[in-house]
């Protein structure tokens, strides 16, 4: 019998802390490629984005349920789109922030700017219209936040 019980404690995998994976994942990508990149010029920052890229989709693909983690990713990744100058591909990003995780409110809160305010400069005013209006549709509560209100008070001006 203790020979059974010493086998399989032995053969037991510690259990994987999957948020700490998750996020150490992100971290990674966020300081060894997205961040480098806004300093980097040519072959060399498109590199250094295309890695950042491929870092996001791993950890929305292998941590799927780790919500918290994901939808900054998932934002983090349209904001990459956005300095590739793929605008339709970054809107659709966003969107997804708000549509994948909705309970994570700071993050949708970001996608949803992001997606009006680069649309909204790109002349696109009425799309830009539906986010803001989204914004002061779901932010816009007594108990929010000070910078909700902040952002609220800009989509207003806007919608």
């Amino acid at each position: 019998m203790i020979v059974v019980v010493s086998v399989l404690v032995g053969c037991a995998t510690p259990k994987q802390d999957r948020a700490a994976d998750a996020r150490n994942l992100f971290e990674q990508t966020v300081k060894q490629y997205h961040l480098p990149s806004a300093e980097a010029q040519g072959a060399t920052r498109q590199q250094l984005l295309d890695q950042a890229a491929a870092g996001y989709e791993r950890l929305l693909k292998t941590y799927r349920e780790q919500s918290f983690w994901c939808a900054q990713a998932l934002r983090s990744l349209g904001n990459l789109r956005a300095e590739q100058g793929r605008l339709n591909e970054a809107v659709k990003l966003y969107r997804r922030v708000g549509e994948q995780y909705p309970q994570q409110d700071w993050e949708v809160l970001q996608a949803w700017k992001s997606a009006a305010d680069l649309l909204w400069d790109a002349g696109r005013k009425d799309e830009a219209r539906q986010f803001y209006r989204q914004i002061i549709a779901r932010f816009d509560q007594p108990d929010a936040s000070a910078v909700a209100r902040t952002v609220v008070r800009a989509a207003r001006s806007r919608s």
